[in-house]
């Protein structure tokens, strides 16, 4: 099998790439907000009718910030990669570059379940892009020996538990369009607090797991 370990120049070129797209589409988020036309008395107005663009920045960019962390720290539990790993990252990479276009939609129609929707499923398939990342490195034997079975199904857990949240935003969303936004929003803050408290049992459960060992 065709596998290219952590000290290799093509691991290396995987990772920039990967850091350069997350900064890129960051970067084009800001492309969603409108310079106003009016000047004058009538400049606070038009900055106010712009507010939900600004909102859509500040959400999108905090999302898709978080969700560079989380492939910095999944890198350093590689290695090595190889091709399907590298297909999935690909795949990932897509979904990521692609995250301005659906704030633009939202930024401009936040109450449009069409808009939500697409906004929404974008990050739903990050975190299914994410999940399968994870497995295909598990398979493939490409993540490091600290990270033993009870961290690896937390990992699993982690992704899964994400989705599901997505999902029902997604569900809510045909409801009630902003009550699916709001949901995407809370993620941001309630899913790192979740997953340092899940992160902790799990190095817990580690460490009896390799004294069994």
């Amino acid at each position: 099998m065709l596998r290219y370990d952590r000290d290799t120049p093509e691991f290396a070129r995987v990772a920039n790439l990967s850091d350069a797209v997350f900064a890129i589409a960051m970067t084009l988020l800001v492309l969603t907000l409108d310079v106003p036309a009016s000047s004058g008395d009538r400049l606070a107005a038009a900055l106010l009718e712009q507010l939900p663009q600004l909102v859509a920045f500040v959400l999108a960019f905090a999302l898709v910030a978080n969700l560079w962390w989380q492939h910095h720290k999944l890198m350093a539990q590689f290695q090595c990669v190889e091709p399907g790993m590298v297909g999935v990252m690909l795949a990932l990479l897509g979904a990521v570059a692609l995250v301005p276009f659906p704030t633009s939609l939202v930024g401009n129609a936040p109450t449009d379940p069409i808009a939500v929707l697409a906004f929404i499923a974008t990050f739903l398939l990050l975190s299914l892009l994410f999940l399968l990342l994870v497995w295909r490195a598990r398979r493939v034997a490409a993540l490091v020996e600290t990270v033993t079975e009870p961290l690896y199904y937390w990992m699993i857990g982690q992704w899964v538990s994400g989705s599901l949240v997505l999902l029902m935003a997604v569900a809510v969303t045909l409801w009630r369009p902003v009550a699916g936004l709001t949901i995407l929003a809370l993620t941001i803050v309630l899913g790192p607090v979740a997953a340092r408290r899940g992160a902790t049992s799990s190095q817990r459960l580690s460490r009896r797991f390799l004294r069994e060992d």
